[in-house]
């Protein structure tokens, strides 16, 4: 906070910069102990800043600091991330199944269902997919294109009949959430808050 001691105290430091005083400087910080961190606060800033150096704006940057500047701004401005499938979103959150489904009051049943593909994302309300994407802190479109990229893993067995190994690759059996929501063991309480 600048009060107007402060205030003083700065431009007093300031004068004493610029006639070389390192003396005055030094009587500033010892005979104002109530002052001090804010100035040293403001002395180091003005360091910091290259002092009364004038900065040219065209001097170009030296490759480690432009990419130390492109880290921090990708720390500020987060770019949104794509994620292929569920699966791929639930280990970037370092979540469990176990872990993803007690979160989001699911059995692991249901989410094993998401996380295949099985669900239908048309069968998904406003409200459902809302409370989804929020869980993984995400946008609701990222977790709609997740959901429609996860599919399971096609498997086949060689002792399959043709037409059984047919059958295999057109994928999983698709249903609703409702549906999926019916069928499982999860609570009613839970179930509930899921198709209210």
């Amino acid at each position: 906070m600048n009060t107007p001691k402060l205030l003083q105290l700065k431009m007093a430091w300031l004068a004493a910069k610029e006639a070389g005083d390192t003396q005055a400087q030094m009587r500033l910080l010892q005979e104002h102990p109530s002052q001090q961190d804010e100035l040293i606060d403001f002395i180091a800033g003005y360091q910091a800043t290259g002092g009364n150096e004038r900065i040219d704006p065209q001097a170009s940057l030296l490759p480690l600091t432009e990419r130390a500047l492109g880290n921090a701004l990708n720390r500020v401005f987060v770019t949104e991330q794509a994620f292929a499938t569920l699966t791929e979103l639930r280990k970037s959150r370092s979540l469990s199944k176990v872990e993803a489904a007690r979160g989001l009051r699911l059995s692991v049943d249901v989410w094993n269902k998401f996380e295949s593909g099985a669900i239908e994302l048309v069968s998904l309300s406003q409200r459902q997919l809302e409370r989804l994407a929020q869980f993984f802190q995400v946008s609701i479109e990222q977790f709609s294109g997740s959901l429609t990229e996860s599919q399971p893993a096609v498997t086949l067995n060689r002792r399959q009949t043709r037409e059984a190994a047919r059958n295999a690759q057109q994928g999983p059996h698709k249903q609703s959430f409702a549906d999926a929501i019916a069928r499982s063991t999860m609570s009613k309480e839970d179930q509930q808050f899921w198709l209210e």
